[in-house]
């Protein structure tokens, strides 16, 4: 806290990592005073215990079920579901609000994370790697070329315009205007490529044709 009091909130998580993050750091300095005084040997202010702690154990259930089977779930989600099971349950003090919600993900160990796309690997790949390589290495020695005329190809698709959807504003803004050229689905093709001793190619871009009707 000494730090983030001399060079700031952010400055203290980038120094310490995250966590703690920003928000973290800023209720440690709020609470300050009642940190020093707290017993050492104890957990003291700390989230305290759900109201309502068999409704969110179903709710803590129903998001672990929904990630095994790798569906997405927001905080929305969880708040269309947690009502529907006050319903079921015949929960009628519960108001479920955003702050329970991020009160429900700190005290369950939930947070947000941006999603990870991974490619599977082929069947056997590591087989077919060792079986292209000899294959390689075969038609050179038959063919007599130099490892500079081998290379490697790829296309990469660039979009014109990428917008973001986080966008800054001042609070109670009920619109978001975005201005863009327009040109969000419009793409381009990018084809890279390399030999084998390092040498670098000049990029080819490739444009979507325009086809014009024969006079």
């Amino acid at each position: 806290m000494n730090y983030a009091e001399k060079h700031g909130n952010r400055a203290a998580e980038r120094r310490f990592g995250s966590p703690p993050t920003e928000k973290m750091i800023g209720e440690w300095r709020k609470q300050r005073k009642d940190l020093i005084k707290a017993d050492k040997s104890k957990k003291t202010l700390s989230p305290c215990a759900p109201k309502w702690p068999k409704l969110e154990e179903c709710v803590k259930n129903w998001i672990i079920d929904h990630r095994k089977n790798g569906i997405a779930v927001s905080t929305k989600m969880i708040l269309i579901s947690v009502r529907r099971l006050t319903i079921e349950m015949s929960v009628t003090d519960f108001a479920g609000t955003i702050l329970w919600c991020e009160i429900f993900m700190r005290r369950n160990g939930l947070c947000m994370h941006t999603k990870t796309i991974v490619q599977n690997l082929p069947h056997e790949y590591e087989r077919k790697i060792i079986e292209f390589l000899k294959y390689v290495i075969n038609m050179r020695q038959k063919l007599c070329f130099e490892i500079g005329q081998l290379g490697h190809i790829d296309e990469v698709l660039l979009t014109f315009d990428v917008p973001s959807n986080i966008i800054v504003d001042v609070k109670g803004a009920k619109t978001i205007m975005i201005n863009t050229s327009g040109n969000e689905k419009t793409r381009s093709t990018v084809v890279l490529a390399c030999c084998a001793d390092g040498t670098k190619l000049p990029p080819v871009l490739i444009f979507k044709r325009k086809t014009l009707p024969k006079m």
